[in-house]
């Protein structure tokens, strides 16, 4: 079997061609602006003019005739709407002239699965490029996302910082460069919240920098440890969560070294495994298209040309990928004496006076910078204790701090005999759960505090009442904001890691209205940061 892949979201248009999953060729020509970002006529207007060629040397570097060809696959999205109808007229035009089933294929798929062309079987997925930042993994039949950007992707942010240094387009590799020179670190906005990340805040700060006229090489040494700090983090916290022993990193952006560097010391301290693509599949290309599209050719996923659509907003976790399996990697296992191993800490049984404990240690990122390392340690040490203590006094369920050391990273506090809502939900559930979990949320709202990091892993069910965990992200004075944020995590890492309870979430909505007064406007906050969400925009 013999499939073509077109691939053209953005500013590539590219052609690949795959034979019984080997990949014979992979064309790539990219629109490069004279100046400026691209603009998606622009980008179509190159797609048009190089598309038979593209296609034709294709076809010539893997040795094929087109009427060897099987089936075409083309991106059905998500991207630039100019840019991907031009892909997808081509694909018809082929399939119509050759008789020739298509598959449309989602782009952000598309990378995942040619990312495990590698070895990967169950990993997590860090894919970044320039419409997209997500934290991604197989769950219950589709790829869910469990962190994502909540502003612009962090290849375009690049970009944007790249056109105001005037750094000509694609702004990333020069960054990269002009990095290794730097010898100074600046300090930038850390931009973390739970499994997201959001760059508009560092943007803005690296800018500021430009204009006081700090060195080039400087800010973007700082920029890039600051934001693959932030990226290398939310992928472990994924990890975590999930007990996942593998990480894949995609993406245009994935080809950065430092980012390789990052993430592979993170796998390697968690005992984990580290994959990444060659070069030329990280980046957008047909030969992604063309793979994947021949895994769905063969679990009978094919359309007719007049179905043929593009989708701008085409989102991973609305594709359901019937033709995989729940094939998983490695099971995670803690050493003798610790009770978990959390993106940040490891928590271990003690006693404390006689008393059942839990020691928790931040431990050391050596991914990060030493210095940013130690102030994010000793800040969210610091942060975590105070926001127990004041979850405590808002009368909602949180373990007892009986020591705590900002500066070696370390709480003592009460151990809780028992079940972290992610297993509970694992096992079977009812809504009653989840009322209280919202009836719980909705008393610390209404006390003017947020938690920051709200996943199933961090609520605790103990002697039938909702306990809350790690709340270092959290405030002791709350925005509205930050109370939307607290509802958008809950219910982003509810959905990707629990779908088949989905309708529980009703109980949840019950019990935070029975608590919070002015749940009207935390739940519109929270409908508004989810819009924010890039994949929810297109690119």
């Amino acid at each position: 079997m013999i499939l073509l892949g077109i691939e053209s979201t953005a500013h590539t248009f590219s052609c690949g061609v795959v034979k019984e999953g080997e990949i014979l060729s992979n064309v790539i020509d990219m629109y490069r602006p004279p100046e400026g970002g691209i603009h998606p006529r622009e980008a179509a207007e190159h797609h048009r003019e190089v598309a038979a060629s593209v296609i034709g040397e294709a076809l010539k570097r893997a040795g094929v005739k087109l009427s060897e060809i099987d089936a075409v696959g083309y991106s059905k999205g998500p991207g630039l709407g100019p840019a991907l109808r031009v892909g997808a007229t081509a694909a018809r035009t082929l399939a119509v002239k050759l008789s020739l089933p298509l598959i449309p294929v989602n782009h952000c798929v598309a990378h995942l699965e040619v990312g495990r062309i590698v070895g990967a079987k169950d990993p997590v997925l860090l894919y970044v490029s320039g419409g997209n930042t997500q934290v991604i993994s197989f769950s219950e039949g589709r790829y869910r996302i469990f962190g994502e950007t909540q502003d612009i992707g962090v290849g375009n942010m690049l970009d944007k910082f790249a056109r105001e240094a005037s750094i000509p387009f694609p702004g990333g590799p020069e960054i990269e460069r002009l990095a290794e020179e730097g010898r100074r670190y600046i300090e930038l906005p850390y931009s973390v919240k739970g499994m997201d990340v959001a760059f508009s805040g560092i943007l803005t700060a690296a800018l500021t920098c430009l204009k006081r006229g700090e060195r080039l090489e400087d800010i973007c040494f700082s920029l890039q440890e600051t934001i693959f700090a932030m990226l290398t983090e939310v992928t472990e916290r994924a990890m975590a969560h999930l007990k996942k022993s593998e990480v894949l990193l995609g993406g245009g952006v994935a080809r950065n070294r430092r980012l390789q560097e990052m993430v592979r010391t993170m796998a390697e301290e968690r005992g984990a495994t580290f994959f990444v693509p060659p070069p030329d599949l990280c980046v957008d290309n047909g030969a992604m298209i063309a793979y994947t599209a021949e895994l769905m050719y063969r679990a009978g996923i094919a359309v007719s040309p007049e179905q043929a659509d593009v989708d701008q907003r085409y989102r991973t976790d609305q594709v359901d990928v019937v033709w995989r399996g729940e094939e998983r990697g490695d099971e995670v296992r803690y050493e003798e004496g610790v009770l978990a191993k959390g993106a940040e800490a490891v928590l271990r049984r003690r006693e404390l006076f006689g008393l059942p404990a839990v020691e928790k240690v931040r431990v050391k990122k050596s991914y990060r910078l030493p210095a940013l390392d130690e102030a994010i340690r000793a800040g969210r040490t610091r942060n975590e204790a105070r926001m127990l203590e004041a979850i405590r006094e808002a009368g909602v369920g949180a373990p007892r701090i009986y020591y705590y050391d900002p500066d070696g990273g370390v709480i003592f506090m009460e151990y809780l005999e028992g079940i972290r809502l992610k297993e509970v939900l694992e096992g079977g559930a009812d809504g009653r759960v989840l009322y209280l979990v919202g009836e719980a949320l909705g008393r610390i709202h209404s006390r003017g505090l947020s938690h920051g990091d709200l996943t199933t892993s961090n609520i605790i069910i103990h002697r039938g009442g909702v306990f809350f965990l790690d709340p270092s992200f959290g405030s002791r004075d709350a925005s509205e904001e930050e109370m939307g944020v607290d509802v958008n995590l809950f219910l982003e890492a509810f959905r990707a890691a629990h779908p088949r309870w989905e309708e529980l979430l009703k109980s949840f909505f019950e019990g935070y209205k029975e608590s919070c007064p002015f749940w009207k406007e935390v739940f519109k906050k929270a409908e508004e940061i989810e819009r924010r969400a890039r994949y929810m925009k297109g690119v």
